[in-house]
C-alpha cells in the first residue's frame, strides 16, 4: 500500500511536469507553471488514500523542497521556473508544513486538503479567468475577476469537503473562509502566496470546524 502511494505520487507529479516541459515555448511559461500548480493539488488525494496521517505523507513534499529549490537555482524545469520566482519551493513548503500538522493531528487532515486545493486550484484558475474576463484592477496587479474566482473556487473547495469529510462547517463558516481566501490571495505578495493561502485557509478552516 504505501510502495504504491510513493510510485504512484513520483509518477504523477512527474508527468505533470513531463506534459508541462513538451508544451512549454518560451514566453510562454504562465501557461505551463498553471498546469503544475493546479496539478499538484490534487496530490493530496493520494496522499489521503495511501499515506493517511503516517509519516509518508510528509516525504514528498520534502523531496520536492529540495527539487524545487535545485530546479529554482539551476532553471532545470524551464516551464516553471520561467519567472524565477521561488514561488515553487514555498509551493512544497506548505504542502509539508500542512502534511506535518495532520501527522501530529490527524482530525487536521481534511483541512489540509481544504488549503491545498484552494490554493492549487484557486489561484491557479484566478489569472486564467482574469485574462479571459477582463475587469479592473482592485489591488496592485489583482482584478476583481481574479479575486472573484478565488472566492467562488473556495465556496465550491469547502463545500466538496465538507460533504466528503462530514465537517461541521455551515454556510456562514463556508462564506468566511471563502473570504479569507479571497483576502489572503488578493494581498498576498507573489510567490509568497504559496505560503500564506493553503496554511492560512488551512488554519481558517480548522478552527471554525473545531468551535
Amino acid at each position: 500500500m504505501i510502495i504504491k502511494g510513493y510510485i504512484f505520487t513520483y509518477l504523477y507529479i512527474f508527468l505533470i511536469i513531463g506534459f508541462s516541459t513538451l508544451i512549454y515555448k518560451d514566453g510562454k511559461g504562465n501557461i505551463t507553471r498553471k498546469i503544475i500548480h493546479i496539478g499538484v493539488a490534487f496530490y493530496y488525494f493520494i496522499a489521503y488514500k495511501y499515506f493517511g496521517s503516517s509519516i509518508h505523507v510528509i516525504i514528498p513534499p520534502i523531496t520536492f523542497i529540495i527539487i524545487n529549490y535545485l530546479s529554482y537555482k539551476k532553471e532545470l524545469v524551464k516551464s516553471m521556473e520561467e519567472e524565477k520566482s521561488p514561488g515553487t519551493i514555498y509551493y512544497a513548503i506548505s504542502v509539508f508544513i500542512l502534511a506535518l500538522i495532520s501527522y501530529f493531528k490527524p482530525d487536521f487532515y481534511p483541512y489540509f486538503g481544504i488549503g491545498l486545493m484552494v490554493m492549487g486550484l484557486g489561484d491557479g484558475l484566478a489569472p486564467i479567468f482574469a485574462g479571459l474576463i477582463k475587469s479592473k484592477k482592485i489591488y496592485k496587479d489583482k482584478t476583481l475577476t481574479g479575486s472573484l474566482t478565488v472566492f467562488v473556487v473556495s465556496l465550491i473547495v469547502v463545500i466538496v469537503f465538507n460533504i466528503l469529510f462530514g465537517l461541521d462547517l455551515h454556510i456562514g463558516k463556508i462564506i468566511i473562509i471563502s473570504g479569507c481566501s479571497l483576502i489572503l490571495e488578493l494581498f498576498g505578495k507573489k510567490g509568497l502566496d504559496n505560503l500564506t493561502l493553503p496554511i492560512g485557509v488551512a488554519l481558517v478552516s480548522w478552527i471554525l470546524g473545531v468551535i
